[in-house]
């Protein structure tokens, strides 16, 4: 892990590790929701990124997603809908706001959402659920998506498999991004960060996967100092 006066880095392998090391562009994602994503935190990570690398871009979870993780914690379909739309309401302000504090209003910020119908993001995505239906990896997904599920419900709170299967779509949806942002973006090598890398997104990153992240690809763990 890289320690700086501002954030802890945490590349997944000794490649993110030298792909993160020649600086050249990094993807920031953002869940509406968490409450980690405050204005001051996203304002301090907006800082480093665009004093350490050469470009910059925030991707935030789009509207699909945050509902899929709202079903996923059993709330009826209009409670997911009106709830995602809230969250994605105030994170759109909150990262607007940590722009113009950390003095880079023009950083690049779009949903996984936009990105679906580009060539590469399908591309990946295709790979994505090839690795979802093997035997390699669908256990660590539903075990990551389950997990993701609990953290935000009250302690002994369990998921359904129903619910689980209705959660997965954010992964689904996040992961070509994650694994192929260098190939999204047209870029030689991209770095995407998130505050706590998700273990079914190491997968990728880990030697002896049966899948693994398209070259130029990098994912690291970025959190503030505190």
């Amino acid at each position: 892990m890289e320690h700086d006066a501002l954030v802890d880095v945490e590349p997944c392998s000794d490649n993110c590790a030298r792909i993160l090391a020649r600086r050249e562009r990094i993807a920031l994602t953002v869940s509406p929701g968490n409450p980690y994503f405050s204005v001051s935190r996203l304002t301090t990570l907006l800082r480093w990124a665009v004093r350490e690398m050469k470009e910059v871009d925030v991707v935030v979870s789009d509207m699909q997603m945050t509902v899929a993780s709202y079903l996923g914690q059993g709330r009826p379909p209009g409670e997911a809908r009106k709830r995602a739309r809230a969250d994605i309401r105030q994170m759109t302000s909150r990262v607007r706001r940590a722009r113009q504090a950390a003095g880079c209003p023009d950083v690049h910020v779009s949903e996984f959402g936009d990105w679906i119908d580009h060539p590469e993001y399908r591309r990946a995505h295709a790979y994505v659920r090839q690795a979802i239906e093997h035997p390699d990896f669908r256990p660590l997904c539903r075990e990551g998506t389950r997990e993701a599920l609990k953290a935000r419900m009250p302690a002994g709170w369990e998921p359904t498999e129903e619910q689980v299967d209705a959660g997965l779509l954010h992964s689904e949806r996040a992961l070509p991004f994650t694994i192929n942002a260098a190939g999204i973006l047209g870029v030689p090598e991209a770095v995407v960060a998130y505050s706590r890398p998700a273990a079914q997104a190491k997968y990728f990153f880990t030697e002896g996967s049966a899948f693994h992240a398209f070259p130029g690809q990098a994912y690291i763990g970025l959190r503030v100092r505190e």
